[in-house]
């Protein structure tokens, strides 16, 4: 088990490992990242290394800690409930957390093959996301009371709040193995276009989701697709899934 420092200098040392394991992790992915490596980086023993961590995995455990303390806390930067924002400000956010992709990358490649092999941090991520997912559940229903989002059932709903999930967790693995579009405004786009069908009129105003058939110069509502208004052989089309 990780080892908690009680100096400023043991935190220093600490930090020091930390701070080395997210560099070489961010430039060779981890499974080309051995303790020693990192204990050289850091400028410490293999000794002083496993003082503070047992093996690698602990270290990867610790860096998701941080990401995740981090994410966290652009939800929380005041006195507002989460289930209070507007569109707006949940999109600006999430910009901010896609922003963190790029400082801890090596999560968004490795992630999944982390998760497999480690059952201690597997069991903390399904905790995590559990907690996310419930806020955004909660968000998602106060939008959809208030207005801002078209009438979706329970399901379709829990639906989009997967969607969503998937791009922030996957979108910046993507865009780097292709050489491009790893900025944060990239991974807001993509979550800003699956959104914004589904906000109604007084949704894409809050959001400033600006239609781009309108080549700019206005807030659209919804396409008239999303709220169930086109008939498709003879039928009502039903909201996307």
């Amino acid at each position: 088990m990780a080892r908690m420092p009680t100096t400023n200098g043991a935190r220093r040392t600490r930090d020091r490992v930390l701070n080395a394991a997210l560099e070489l992790f961010n430039e060779r992915g981890t499974a080309a990242v051995t303790t020693n490596h990192v204990a050289a980086c850091a400028g410490i023993s293999p000794g002083n290394l496993y003082y503070w961590f047992s093996n690698k995995d602990e270290i990867v455990r610790e860096l998701y800690a941080q990401f995740v303390g981090a994410y966290e806390r652009l939800w929380v930067p005041g006195d507002d409930d989460p289930v209070d924002l507007a569109p707006d400000e949940v999109l600006a956010r999430l910009g901010l957390g896609a922003a963190l992709s790029g400082r801890y990358a090596f999560l968004a490649r490795d992630l999944l093959g982390l998760l497999h092999a480690d059952p201690v941090l597997a069991a903390e991520y399904r905790a995590v996301r559990a907690r996310r997912v419930a806020v955004f559940m909660s968000l998602a229903r106060s939008w959809r009371a208030r207005g801002l989002i078209h009438p979706l059932d329970d399901g379709t709903l829990a639906d989009l709040v997967q969607a969503l999930w998937v791009i922030a967790e996957t979108w910046f693995g993507f865009g780097e193995l292709d050489g491009n579009d790893t900025d944060a405004e990239h991974g807001s786009r993509l979550l800003r276009v699956v959104l914004w069908p589904y906000l109604t009129s007084e949704g894409g105003r809050t959001a400033q989701i600006v239609d781009p058939q309108a080549g700019g110069s206005g807030v659209s509502a919804a396409p008239a697709w999303a709220s169930g208004e086109v008939r498709a052989r003879g039928g009502p089309l039903s909201y996307p899934l």
